[in-house]
Formats: C-alpha cells, sequence, structure tokens
C-alpha cells in the first residue's frame, strides 16, 4: 500500500471515528441547520412569487444532511430497527396530508414526502437483519414499489440509494465494502439533482450539484473538526417530526388561503 494511500485511508477512518462520535447536541446542531435550509426552500419554492436561486442552493443541504445524520444514527442500536422503522412508517403517514396541502397544484397527489425515504431504507435494514438475504430481497421490492412516487418531490431512486450507502460506509466493518459505498453514496448525491444538467450544465452544477456535496461537507467539517463531546441534546426526540409536519401544514394554509 502506498504511503499516500495509506494516508487517506487513516484519515477516513478518523473522519468517521469522529462523525460517529460527535456529543448529542451536536447532531441538534445540525438537525437545526437542516431545518432552516429545508425551510428557506419550501418558502422559496412554495410561498415566493419569485424564488431566488440563492434561497434554492442553501435549500440542497437539507436532504444531505438529514441523511448523514438518519446514517449515523440508524446501526447505533441494531436490536431497534424495526422499532425505527415502524416509528418511520408512522410519522411519514402522519406528515402526508400535510406534505400534499402543501405542495398542492404544485405536484402530483401522488407525491410522497421525504419521511418515506428513511420509512423504506430503515425497513430494508431491519428486514435485512432479521431475514438475511430474503429480507434484502423484500425490502429492494418495497422500495422498488416507492421510487416513483417518491422522484416527484423527495429524490426517488437517488435518495434511496444514498441513504443505504451511507449506513453502509460509516457501520460496515469491512473496508472495501465501505469504501465502494462511500463512492456510491457520492454518486448518488451528485445526481440529487442533476436531472436538468444536459440541458443547462452551468446553473445545474452551481446552483443545485455543487451546494448539494459543499454545503452539506462544510456544515459536517464544522462539527467533526471539534473533539467528540458529552454535550446532551438540547431538542425532544421528536422535535424534528412535528416541526416537519408543521411546518408544512402551515405553508399549506398559506398557500390555501391564497395570502401569496
Amino acid at each position: 500500500m502506498t504511503p499516500f494511500l495509506s494516508s487517506a485511508i487513516n484519515g477516513l477512518t478518523s473522519r468517521m471515528h469522529q462523525w460517529l462520535t460527535i456529543s448529542p447536541g451536536a447532531v441538534d446542531r445540525l438537525k437545526l441547520t437542516a431545518l432552516v435550509a429545508m425551510l428557506a426552500d419550501h418558502i422559496n419554492t412554495l410561498l415566493l412569487t419569485h424564488p431566488r436561486p440563492e434561497l434554492y442552493a442553501l435549500g440542497r443541504m437539507a436532504f444531505p444532511l438529514f441523511v448523514l445524520i438518519w446514517a449515523r444514527n440508524v446501526m447505533l442500536r441494531p436490536e431497534r430497527l424495526q422499532v425505527r422503522a415502524n416509528r418511520m412508517w408512522l410519522w411519514a403517514c402522519v406528515t402526508q396530508p400535510a406534505f400534499s396541502l402543501a405542495f398542492r397544484g404544485h405536484d402530483p397527489w401522488y407525491a410522497l414526502n421525504i419521511l418515506f425515504v428513511f420509512a423504506g431504507a430503515t425497513q430494508l435494514l431491519a428486514w435485512h437483519r432479521r431475514y438475511g438475504m430474503a429480507g434484502i430481497t423484500g425490502g429492494v421490492v418495497l422500495l422498488s414499489l416507492m421510487v416513483w412516487p417518491l422522484s416527484v418531490a423527495s429524490y426517488g431512486a437517488p435518495g434511496l440509494v444514498m441513504a443505504l450507502a451511507l449506513a453502509i460506509f460509516l457501520h460496515h466493518p469491512s473496508f472495501r465494502c465501505r469504501l465502494a459505498a462511500g463512492s456510491v453514496a457520492f454518486l448518488a448525491t451528485v445526481a440529487l439533482n442533476s436531472q436538468h444538467f444536459l440541458d443547462i450544465p452551468f446553473t445545474v452544477a452551481v446552483l443545485a450539484i455543487l451546494p448539494t456535496v459543499l454545503l452539506p461537507a462544510a456544515a459536517v467539517s464544522m462539527v467533526t473538526s471539534r473533539v467528540a463531546g458529552t454535550e446532551n441534546r438540547f431538542m425532544p426526540a421528536w422535535f424534528f417530526y412535528v416541526a416537519y409536519a408543521v411546518h408544512l401544514q402551515v405553508i399549506g394554509l398559506v398557500r390555501l388561503r391564497g395570502l401569496t
């Protein structure tokens, strides 16, 4: 192994360890950062008469940050995977009416909210832990049925692949598997917002692809550059779910009443 490759591997391992051992309080700060970015994106997309490109670019960091947080947490207690999946399914279904109201007239009625990405990915991992390869097969079938309704507003196949690849990258014991999963996760991240790249490559690259990759990396770097601490979380465990549903409900009511 060359010194350069060895150094790169050691650096990657160190960054992974820092990310997995950051304090709960630091994770909450990242959640708030992602929430603010998501709120700015939804206001820009749904409420502003003339959407701002800088708000669109800021919004690209929300989903990758949420995926990173989910991937960090999902396998910390593998015995609770099905419990996590059940909770995700519940909140995804509870939030769907507010999501449909907020995006009424903007996206088709069958579009699913982003929580279904995490519910489906968690379910595949739970089935894999319980049933092995048969669980993976069942999970893949489930996710294939979800791709179309998720592709409208919740990133579809790239979002699902990114989530699962990051979970493998952070938690699999084999370095080769982590390297392959990390490469797949990076490609999926680039693909999240590249559907119009061939039509308007410069605009898509500057306002979508680069912010999707660089802004989350910058946010995570600010947290993982600190020594892992013991700062307690300052938000309830259910805060994100409620904030996600409530902000969609408020935006939906504003649009419904024609105040924009």
